[in-house]
């Protein structure tokens, strides 16, 4: 195993034989305008949506009937859904004639149906009062002695 691994490592190129096997890779591969040429050709050829599924459909008639029952068929998941569909169709329908029924039981009532909130916010009163002033406070603001009697407080 030691002398088979020693061959290989011989066999190996050094950095420099590395280096000029990078540039004619590089010279010999094509610029932008033409990565994007090659791309275009290679869209041109290839086949539409409706081509490749007209192939499918030939491969799939095609084929033996007992591998063809086991492909997944898109028909299958038609079927598979219906039910679904159906209770979803019963149920908008229900629900769109019982929001007609409920408008028009709603216009032929002689009173209205919805009335405004009568919640008021905690501390604000309930009845409408006139204005009230501000007025000043009539408790003293200034330091208060040991007597009772408060020092106006300074001015600035």
């Amino acid at each position: 195993m030691k002398d088979h691994v020693d061959t290989v490592v011989e066999q190996l190129p050094d950095a420099s034989e590395l280096r000029d096997l990078r540039d004619q890779l590089v010279e010999r591969l094509p610029d932008r305008g033409e990565w994007l040429a090659l791309r275009d050709d290679l869209l041109e050829k290839l086949p539409d949506k409706s081509e490749l599924l007209d192939l499918r459909d030939n491969l799939v008639e095609k084929l033996p009937a007992e591998v063809s029952e086991k492909l997944p068929v898109e028909t299958k998941k038609q079927k598979r859904f219906k039910g679904v569909k159906k209770v979803a169709f019963v149920g908008l329908l229900t629900a769109g004639a019982a929001g007609v029924a409920a408008f028009l039981k709603a216009k032929s009532a002689d009173q209205p149906t919805y009335t405004a909130s009568t919640y008021t916010t905690p501390g604000q009163p309930t009845t409408t009062a006139a204005p009230t002033t501000t007025t000043t406070p009539t408790t003293p603001t200034g330091d208060v002695g040991a007597t009772g009697t408060a020092t106006p407080p300074p001015t600035v």
